[in-house]
Order: C-alpha cells, then sequence, then structure tokens
C-alpha cells in the first residue's frame, strides 16, 4: 500500500508535531509568552523574509547563480527562440482566439493575456521567472518532507541549469507552461501541512486541467491526482472534488473546440498522430483493414513507394506530413487558407486515421510495444539534446507558403514583423548577438542531461520506490507521473527530447524523498522528555500532560513563524483549543531552556513524519 508510510501524520501515533514535542515547536502566532515571561513579537516581512534566506542559503545561492545564465540566454536570443511552424500556429491562434485542430490551445490563451504589449522579449521573460517559480516549489516541498537541504537543493538542479530547461523557457511553445502548470498541481497538494482540505485539492485539479489542455499528456495525472488521494486516506470527498475539478477546464475547452470545429474533442490530430506512429510496423496482410482504409496502408503511402524495394520504414513525422499523402488530396483534406498545414486535420480524417491505428495495434500489439520501447531506449543511451540554434536562422529558409503564414502569424500577434521578420528559418526564429550565442553553446556543450545518467535518475527512483521505508505515496505519485509524460508521446507519435524534460524535476522529488531524513528510534522520545524536563525542573518530578491554553515557547533561532521550508514534522497540529475557564497557568523558567527549535536542535535532521534532437511532433517547416 501507498500508506505504509503516510504522508500526513496521525494525531496519536508517535508522528512528530504531537504532544510535547509538537507544542514545543509550534510558532507563536501573533506574539506569545517566553519561558522567562517576556513577551516577544512577531516579526514583520522582511524578519521573515531575511531569516527565510538564512535558513536556506545554499538554495537561496544556486538560486541566484541560475539568474545569470538565463540572462545570457536572453541576450544571444533575441526577442525570443520561434520554433518552426509550431510557434506559428500559437501565434495565430491567440491574435484571432480560436482553438487549433492540431494542438490543443490552452498555451495560446496564456499568449493572448500578454498580447497586448506585443512583446515576445516578455513572454521569453515570463517563462524564465516560471521556471524558477518551480524549482522553488520543488525545493519547499522537500523541505516539508524533511529532505535535508543540501539534497533539496541538489534536487533543482536540473530545472535551474539543465541547458534543455533554457530552451523551453525561451522558445514560444507549450512545453514549459505545460510543466510549470503540472508542478505547481502537485506543489499545491504535497504542500499541505495535514489532510488537504477540499478547496486545496480543487485548486491542485484545476491547475492540472489547465496543463492538460496546454499539452495533453498530463491528462492521465488527473486521475492519478485522485487515486492517490485515496490511497493516502484523504477521503472520497476530496478524491473526487480533485477528479473533478481536474476535468472541468478540458469539458470547456472540448465545448469551444466544438463550437468551431463540430467534434466534441480537444484536436482533431490524435488519430492522425497515432495512425503515423503505426506506419513504423503496420503490416496489413496482418491487420487485413476494410477497403476504405486500405489506402492508409505503409505500402500505399507516396513516401514509402519512392524508397527502393525492401527499404525500412521512415520515421512518423515523415508519413504524417508528407503533402501528397491521402489526407492532404483535395477529396479529403478541408479548406486553405493562410494557414498551410491543417487543411489535413479534419473530423473525418482523424477518425478514420483512429480506425486503422486502433486495428493495427490489436492486430500486432507486440510490435507496437516493441517500437515503443525502441524509442524509450534512446532515452537512456544517447546524448541527444534539444540544442540551441548555432547559426544565424534567414527567411530563405523557408518556403513561400511557409513564409508567408509565419510573416502573418508575427504581424498578427506583434503587430509588427520588425526585429524578428528577416530572421525567421525553417526550424528557428531568432536574432542572434555575440558573443552571447556562442556562451550558451558552449554551456550547452559541457552541462547536458546525457541519458545513462537519466536511466541512473529513474532507476535510483524506482529503487526508492520498492524499499518500505523508504517509500511514500507523494514518491510513488511523483515516478508515475514522470514516467507517463515521457511514454504517452511517445506511444502516439515519436521520441523527441522534449519530453524527456518536463519528468526531469519530478524524477528528482521522487529519488529525493526515498533519501529523506529519518529520526531514530530515540529521537522522539528524546524530543518529548525535553519538553517535559522543563516542567520537571519546576519540581513536579513527573510527565505533564500538554495544555492547548499554555503559552507558547519561542526561542531566538528557532522558526518564530511556518513557512513553505518548514518540515512537516515541525509544523503545528489543527487541533482544537481546549475549553479553560480557570485563570493562565503561569510558566516559571527554572532551568535550562531546552532549544526547541528545529533549526537548532536537528541542524539539517528535520524530525521526520511517518507518513533525434530537438524535432517536435509539429509541423515541419
Amino acid at each position: 500500500m501507498l500508506s505504509h508510510v503516510p504522508d500526513h501524520p496521525a494525531t496519536g501515533d508517535g508522528a512528530p508535531g504531537d504532544g510535547p514535542a509538537a507544542a514545543g515547536a509550534s510558532p507563536a502566532g501573533a506574539g506569545g509568552e517566553t519561558l522567562t515571561g517576556a513577551v516577544t513579537k512577531r516579526p514583520g516581512p522582511g524578519g521573515r523574509l531575511a531569516g527565510l534566506v538564512r535558513r536556506n542559503w545554499l538554495f537561496t545561492a544556486v538560486l541566484l547563480l541560475s539568474v545569470i545564465p538565463r540572462v545570457i540566454v536572453m541576450l544571444g536570443y533575441q526577442p525570443a527562440i520561434l520554433f518552426k511552424l509550431d510557434t506559428y500556429d500559437y501565434l495565430w491562434d491567440a491574435a484571432h482566439l480560436q482553438p487549433d485542430p492540431i494542438n490543443p490551445n490552452g498555451y495560446s490563451l496564456f499568449l493572448w493575456l500578454v498580447k497586448p504589449f506585443h512583446s515576445f522579449l516578455l513572454i521569453a521573460a515570463i517563462q524564465h521567472v516560471l521556471g524558477l517559480v518551480s524549482a522553488v516549489l520543488v525545493y519547499a516541498v522537500l523541505r516539508r518532507y524533511n529532505v535535508r537541504r543540501w539534497i533539496a537543493t541538489a534536487a533543482t538542479v536540473t530545472v535551474l541549469f539543465d541547458p534543455g530547461q533554457f530552451i523551453l523557457e525561451q522558445i514560444v511553445l507549450a512545453d514549459l507552461l505545460a510543466m510549470v502548470l503540472m508542478v505547481i498541481a502537485f506543489c499545491v497538494l504535497l504542500l499541505a501541512r495535514d489532510k488537504p482540505s477540499v478547496l486545496r485539492v480543487v485548486f491542485a485539479g484545476l491547475l492540472m486541467g489547465a496543463s492538460a489542455t496546454v499539452r495533453p499528456t498530463t491528462l492521465p495525472l488527473i486521475l492519478f491526482l485522485a487515486i492517490y488521494l485515496l490511497l493516502t486516506r484523504a477521503g472520497w470527498l476530496r478524491a473526487g472534488a480533485a477528479l473533478l475539478a481536474g476535468v472541468l477546464p478540458i469539458v470547456a475547452y472540448m465545448g469551444w473546440f466544438a463550437s468551431v470545429y463540430g467534434s466534441f474533442n480537444v484536436t482533431n490530430s490524435n488519430g492522425l498522430f497515432l495512425w503515423s506512429r503505426t506506419m513504423t510496423f503496420a503490416n496489413c496482410a496482418k491487420i487485413n483493414p476494410p477497403a476504405d482504409l486500405r489506402p492508409l496502408c505503409p505500402e500505399n503511402q507516396p513516401r514509402q513507394q519512392a524508397l527502393p524495394a525492401g527499404s525500412g520504414r521512415l520515421l512518423p513525422k515523415i508519413y504524417l506530413w508528407d503533402h501528397t499523402a491521402w489526407m492532404w488530396t483535395d477529396a479529403a483534406a478541408g479548406p486553405k487558407g493562410v494557414r498551410p498545414d491543417t487543411q489535413a486535420f479534419t473530423r473525418a480524417n482523424n477518425e478514420r486515421a483512429l480506425r486503422f491505428a486502433l486495428a493495427a495495434i490489436k492486430a500486432q500489439p507486440l510490435s507496437y510495444a516493441h517500437t515503443v520501447a525502441d524509442d524509450l531506449t534512446t532515452i537512456f543511451t544517447s546524448k541527444d539534446v534539444f540544442l540551441f540554434p548555432g547559426r544565424q536562422p534567414v527567411l530563405q529558409g523557408l518556403g513561400p507558403l511557409n513564409k508567408r503564414y509565419a510573416l502573418a502569424a508575427v504581424q498578427a500577434y506583434a503587430g509588427s514583423t520588425k526585429g524578428i521578420g528577416p530572421y525567421l528559418g525553417r526550424h528557428f526564429g531568432v536574432r542572434l548577438h555575440q558573443p552571447f550565442a556562442h556562451w550558451v553553446r558552449i554551456y550547452q556543450t559541457y552541462v547536458f542531461m546525457p541519458g545513462p545518467l537519466f536511466a541512473l535518475l529513474v532507476a535510483a527512483g524506482l529503487a526508492g520506490l520498492l524499499i518500505p521505508r523508504r517509500r511514500t505515496g507523494a514518491g510513488v505519485l511523483l515516478w508515475i507521473s514522470a514516467a507517463v509524460i515521457v511514454i504517452l508521446p511517445i506511444a502516439e507519435h515519436e521520441y523527441t527530447y522534449r519530453y524527456v524534460i518536463p519528468a526531469l524535476p519530478l524524477l528528482c522529488m521522487t529519488l529525493a524523498l526515498a533519501l529523506r531524513t529519518r529520526p531514530g528510534p530515540g529521537d522522539a522520545a528524546a524530543l518529548a522528555g525535553a519538553g517535559a524536563g522543563t516542567a520537571g525542573a519546576a519540581g513536579t518530578g513527573a510527565d505533564v500532560a500538554p495544555d492547548a491554553t499554555m503559552p507558547v515557547p519561542v526561542l531566538d533561532g528557532g522558526p518564530g513563524d511556518t513557512d513553505l521550508f518548514t518540515p512537516r514534522g515541525d509544523l503545528p497540529k489543527r487541533t482544537p483549543r481546549a475549553s479553560h475557564t480557570g485563570p493562565q497557568p503561569a510558566v516559571h523558567n527554572t532551568g535550562p531552556i531546552p532549544a526547541i527549535g528545529y533549526e537548532d536542535e536537528y541542524d539539517d535532521r528535520a524530525p521526520d513524519d511517518t507518513s533525434p534532437q530537438g524535432i517536435t511532433p509539429g509541423q515541419g517547416g
């Protein structure tokens, strides 16, 4: 069971935070009386921020250091990086506020919000800030789960310093926003100090649903949130609320899509993408498709027929974007317009392609599994990464139709093509500035995520889940989610390193959670004894039951106030105050004051609770 190590400490089970230890570690609310009788004042915002930075100095230093390469990226690749026709689709749809037949358009809604500024530079800056925010939230969750500071900091390194992350932040593309919404959704849920409230799980579900309208690979994660809440005994109400909240943005988007295209769907492309995946293994002699699906067989595709007899299969994207194939003919395609690569993505073509794809998978399940597995092994064995452009793109690299569309999309969104129009190339549209762009390329030569290291990260996280004392429900949720968002796009179309990057923070969190600090057998008793010892010094000589109405002791150097980076075992339990009608009991300090602040007591040992490079599946210009 995932609840073998509960994610939410329960009252009375010996979890840190219960009994005298909890009373000692609880922060004062608006101010309280110390053991010496002095009255303390709650620190102001500046004091709390200074304390936060002081307690987490290592992460703060690393976070600030990561700003430097981001600034260099923004200086070297101006005003932002536009990627193939995918970016122009998002820009065109943001300018005209319409859903897209190929990709879900949640990202275009984000672009529409910042459209009044007519600035690609602003888009890139916002995305860099969102990347930093996601790193802060990853660190906060790990600290809340009692992960040592240096391990929690190390778990953010891929988000803070991976050049693949930098290019996702600098590029006008949906991947970064989908990743950040996903990470925030997980963190909103996992930062709960106890059982999450209904409002919290609803917010997490809405965020995950919004992420799925940006990149549909996160769609299954909505269900995972609900299952996690059930297995960690949060209750059916919260699980159902998370599920319904996650589905709501999807249903709303599908209604919008249906109002434009007449199909209650997220896109008109899922069947066509899956059909292109089956082209790498489909054998129509085994599938025996009906007559209307035979034109979809690999041997009937023009690009395959142009190869010598006995040649192997082409990449899925080549079948998909071959404008001489069956779905691009005038009889099958939709109306032509400014956008050159959308007329094939009609409801009829999508349903026809889906029928063939499902038939192929049903007839050849092992071949399909083998094809997907082959692409997955590429992740673990290659050095294939998503590279920044090294040469200055030029407009002459685009064909006439794509050139007209690219310029029209930029003009419609930004109001002008000045400063970027001449640099819209075949794969990238960006103006390179030296020496900054050269520095970025050198950085990416030496700093990247090699396949074997990614394999080690996956295996180490999985090993942590298989060890009962290391396993947490949060770790299982994150590892499975990482696996799904990597496998799904490969299973639907083909591999590209872009699909690996959003999984990295989840895998790092999984491994860090498996390495979290666990107190020794006597730690809880020792902590409780320290709290009792003070009262014992007054002459009782016996354990004293905690009184909810007693002043909370606060020491200089202790937490003094809860923050996002406080371990869960140190957070006060939400227990009702006992009714007390008599005079407040006096507290006398006749002995040494115990160091109850977690920073002093544990240092870094916070008490534990027992709980092919850069190729998009989009259009090639």
